[in-house]
């Protein structure tokens, strides 16, 4: 059961301020951060602080949000400032690419990739405080390997690659004519949605997923072949029956 416990968060964009309004409500917890702040910590719950080496020494946990890439730029200050007995969190997306950064943490250490409502994946061995912390605001964690959390996001991954390839080739007046149709206004909605979440997110997922290369191949054949069919006079489309149609 949390305490009086102290919580540094590395990195304050999207999943740093999420994790900050979720742990304050337990933990006394300072932000670290490139930019300033204050105000935004303050409105999650937090402090900013400005002595990293200070921040990192006093915590009882460090909650690292931060792309793979930037994780390597704290590791030897985390080993030098931290307690022997602090426990260190991430939330990086492309799992397998967190793993090998991370594990030149000399601290107890696991990944909570993502932190949403009800089930949170879990890449490695929970600190128990944080777990019991967890439940009692209603998440439950469900343990996942480095490998199974890269596939799943592979799959999850086609659709950021539909929607990427998208927002890159439709023209302005594409746009518009798309926008006037219900099927086409989907589509424009998922390229809005996109660009709505974290950038990092989509990066890692797309960059450092060691399987997302294939799913991307996969895609490609798919809309090959539908393209193939249709060129052919083949259409396999099974819409719902009518009495299910929309008006």
């Amino acid at each position: 059961m949390p305490g009086n416990e102290k919580m540094c968060i590395i990195g304050f964009g999207r999943m740093g301020k999420r994790a900050a309004q979720l742990f304050s409500r337990g933990f006394d917890v300072a932000v670290l951060s490139a930019r300033n702040v204050e105000e935004e910590a303050r409105t999650a719950g937090a402090a900013s602080a400005d002595d990293p080496g200070r921040a990192i020494s006093e915590a009882d946990f460090l909650f690292l949000a931060l792309p793979v890439e930037v994780i390597r730029l704290w590791v030897d200050q985390i080993n030098e400032f931290s307690r022997e007995r602090c426990v260190v969190m991430d939330c990086c997306t492309a799992r397998i690419a967190a793993e090998s950064e991370l594990s030149l943490v000399r601290r107890q250490r696991f990944g909570l990739p993502e932190l949403h409502e009800g089930e949170i994946p879990v890449i490695g061995e929970p600190d128990k405080r944080i777990s019991w912390y967890l439940n009692q605001q209603g998440y439950t964690l469900w343990p996942v390997t480095p490998e199974d959390y890269d596939r799943r996001g592979a799959v999850v991954g086609t659709a950021h690659f539909l929607g990427i390839a998208l927002e890159l080739a439709l023209e302005p007046a594409q746009r518009i004519l798309l926008g006037e149709s219900r099927a086409g206004s989907f589509l424009l909605q998922l390229i809005e949605y996109l660009k709505c979440d974290s950038q990092v997110t989509y990066r890692e997922t797309q960059l450092l997923n060691p399987f997302m290369a294939e799913a991307r191949k996969n895609l490609i054949e798919e809309l090959r072949d539908a393209d193939r069919e249709l060129n052919n006079g083949i259409f396999r489309f099974e819409p719902h029956p009518p009495d299910s149609w929309r008006p």
